[in-house]
C-alpha cells in the first residue's frame, strides 16, 4: 500500500515537473509569437490554448496541495501577479491601439513627413506591401510599415521570409533580402532597403496611371534639368522624377503649338531673346488655360535678358522690376547680402501654407502685382523678403561693390520674390483657369542652392500646384544629420568629477552605512 502511494506521488511529481516545463515553454512561445509574428493570429491562438491547457493540468495534479494555508497565500500572490500582468497587457493594448511617440531628433527624422502622411491618408485603392526579409532584418523596417498602416487601413502589410517561400520570391523577381513589394491593382513595384522616402516615391509612381509631363523650354540659355553643374537643375529633376513626373524638352522654334501632352511649361532663367513666333506660342498657350513656372533673372550689366517674357507677364498683371535685392541680415547666417532671405510666405496659398523656416534666393529681383486685374483673375504674393532688405536700382553701384540704401531711388523691404496667378483674362473663352507661378530668380533651385532651406520644396510645390496635383504639395522627408556634443573644459571637468568620483563615493558610503546599520540590528 505504501509503495503504491509512493509510486503515485512520484508519478504526480514527474507530471507536475513536466507540466511546469511545458507551461514555461508555451509562455515563452506566446511571447515569441506576439513579438515576431503578430500578423499570424492563428499561431497566437494555438499557443494560448496550449498554455491554458498546461495551466489546467498543473491545477488538476496539485488540487490537494492548493487546499493548504501556504498554497492559499501562494494562490493570492499568483492572482495578484496575474492582475498586474493583465493591467500591463491592457496598457500595452492601449499603447498599441493609440500610439503616442516623441521624436527628439534635431530634424524630426523619425516623424513621418507631411508628404508621406498625405499620400497614405489619400489612398483610394488598397496597397499591398509585402516585405521579403529575414526575421532580424524585418524588425528594422517593421516600425515604419506599422506607422504607415496605422494611417490608413488600405495600406496592408505582410512579412515574408524568402527562404521559406522561394517560389513566390522568384515569381515576383525578389533578388535581395529586405525588398518591399508594393502592389496597387495590376501595377506593382519593388523597393530595396526601404526607407520612408523610398516607399513614398515608389507609391507616387505606382499610384499614377499616366505620369504628368513637365515641358522645359530650351534654346534661350535656360537652366538645364540635365546639367549636374552648380548652375544646373539636375537635383530638381531627380526630385521631380521621384514624384513620378516626366520631362520633355521643347525648342519653340521647331513647334507650331505647345504639345497637348505638356502638363505645364518651365521657363527658368532665359538670357536670350525670344522670336515673335515663340512669344505667340507661349502667350496663346497661357490665354487658353495653360500652366507655367517662370523665373526671370536680373541682368546687372545691361538690358533685360528676355524682355518679351516681361510683356507676356504684364498681361497677367505681373511685373518684374529692375533691381537687385540685398539683405544685410543674410550675413548673420553666413551668406552674402546678395542672397536675401525669404521669411514670409502666403499662408492662404496651397504652395506655402505649411512652410516653416526660410528660403535663400540669390541674385533676386523684386516682383510687383499690377493694379486693375480682372475679377476672373486672382493674383497674390507667394513669398517676401525681410523688412531689412531693399532693392538696389543703381546697377553701377553694384558693379563697384559699394551698395547703400538710397531712399530716393531704392525701394525698401519687405519685397515680393514670388507671385502666383490663378484665373482667366477678361473676356477669355478658355475652358479652364490659367495657373502661373513667377519667381524673381532662377538660381534658388540650382544644384548649388536647392539644398538650402525650403528652396527645393518651394519649386516642387509650385510645379505640383500648376499641374493641379495638390496631393504632392507638402514638406518632404528630412535626412538625419550627424550630431555632436561640444563641451567646454569646465563642463568636462564637472562631468568627470560627478560620474567618476562623487557619485561612486556616495554609492559606496550609502552601502557602508546600510551594512553598519544592519550589523547593529
Amino acid at each position: 500500500m505504501e509503495n503504491n502511494v509512493k509510486t503515485n506521488m512520484q508519478n504526480t511529481t514527474k507530471k507536475t515537473a513536466l507540466l511546469w516545463v511545458s507551461t514555461g515553454i508555451w509562455a515563452l512561445g506566446l511571447l515569441f509569437a506576439r513579438a515576431v509574428y503578430p500578423e499570424l493570429l492563428w499561431l497566437t491562438a494555438i499557443v494560448s490554448v496550449l498554455l491554458v491547457a498546461s495551466l489546467g493540468g498543473l491545477i488538476h495534479f496539485n488540487r490537494q496541495a492548493l487546499r493548504g494555508r501556504t498554497a492559499a497565500y501562494g494562490l493570492n500572490a499568483g492572482i495578484t501577479v496575474l492582475l498586474v500582468l493583465a493591467l500591463v497587457g491592457v496598457l500595452n493594448f492601449l499603447g498599441s491601439r493609440y500610439p503616442q511617440k516623441l521624436d527628439l531628433t534635431k530634424n524630426k527624422v523619425h516623424t513621418l513627413s507631411d508628404q508621406t502622411v498625405k499620400v497614405i491618408k489619400g489612398l483610394q485603392k488598397p496597397v499591398k506591401a509585402t516585405l521579403f526579409s529575414k526575421i532580424g532584418q524585418k524588425e528594422q523596417v517593421r516600425p515604419l510599415l506599422e506607422n504607415l498602416k496605422a494611417l490608413n487601413p488600405k495600406f496592408e502589410v505582410e512579412f515574408t521570409d524568402p527562404d521559406r517561400e522561394p517560389l513566390r520570391a522568384k515569381q515576383l523577381g525578389i533578388k535581395k533580402y529586405g525588398t518591399l513589394n508594393l502592389v496597387v491593382g495590376a501595377r506593382e513595384t519593388r523597393v530595396e532597403d526601404p526607407t520612408e522616402e523610398k516607399i513614398t516615391n515608389a507609391l507616387l509612381k505606382v499610384l499614377k496611371e499616366k505620369p504628368p509631363i513637365l515641358c522645359t523650354i530650351a534654346g534661350h540659355g535656360e537652366r538645364s534639368f540635365s546639367s549636374t553643374q552648380p548652375d544646373g537643375y539636375d537635383s530638381a529633376r531627380k526630385a521631380l522624377v521621384n514624384q513620378a513626373y516626366e520631362f520633355k524638352e521643347l525648342n519653340l522654334a521647331q513647334e507650331t503649338a505647345i504639345p497637348a501632352e505638356c502638363g505645364a511649361l518651365a521657363i527658368l532663367g532665359p538670357n536670350k531673346a525670344f522670336f515673335p513666333a515663340e512669344v505667340k506660342l507661349i502667350s496663346d498657350y497661357l490665354e487658353n488655360g495653360g500652366r507655367a513656372v517662370i523665373a526671370l533673372d536680373i541682368n546687372t550689366s545691361g538690358e533685360e535678358f528676355a524682355p518679351e517674357l516681361h510683356a507676356i507677364l504684364e498681361k497677367w498683371n505681373i511685373k518684374a522690376q529692375k533691381g537687385l535685392i540685398v539683405d544685410p541680415l543674410s550675413r548673420m547666417l553666413g551668406v552674402d547680402a546678395s542672397v536675401p532671405i525669404l521669411a514670409a510666405f502666403a499662408k492662404d496659398q496651397a504652395i506655402t501654407k505649411d512652410f516653416q523656416g526660410n528660403c535663400y534666393f540669390p541674385f533676386l529681383r523684386p516682383l510687383e502685382i499690377l493694379p486693375n486685374a480682372p475679377a476672373s483673375l486672382k493674383i497674390q504674393w507667394l513669398a517676401q523678403t525681410t523688412p531689412k532688405s531693399w532693392a538696389v536700382t543703381d546697377m553701377k553701384s553694384i558693379s563697384s561693390g559699394q551698395v547703400q540704401f538710397n531712399p530716393a531711388k531704392d525701394k525698401g523691404g519687405p519685397l515680393t520674390a514670388a507671385i502666383v496667378a490663378d484665373g482667366k483674362l477678361k473676356d477669355s473663352k478658355a475652358s479652364r483657369n490659367t495657373r502661373l507661378v513667377v519667381f524673381g530668380t532662377s538660381q534658388f533651385a540650382t544644384n548649388n542652392y536647392s539644398r538650402f532651406g525650403g528652396n527645393l520644396d518651394l519649386l516642387l510645390n509650385s510645379v505640383s500646384w500648376v499641374m493641379e496635383d495638390e496631393s504632392l504639395i507638402s514638406i518632404r522627408a528630412k535626412e538625419d544629420e550627424a550630431g555632436k556634443v561640444e563641451l567646454s573644459q569646465k563642463q568636462g571637468t564637472v562631468i568627470f568629477l560627478l560620474t567618476v568620483i562623487i557619485i561612486p563615493l556616495l554609492v559606496s558610503a550609502a552601502g557602508i552605512a546600510i551594512w553598519a546599520w544592519r550589523r547593529r540590528m
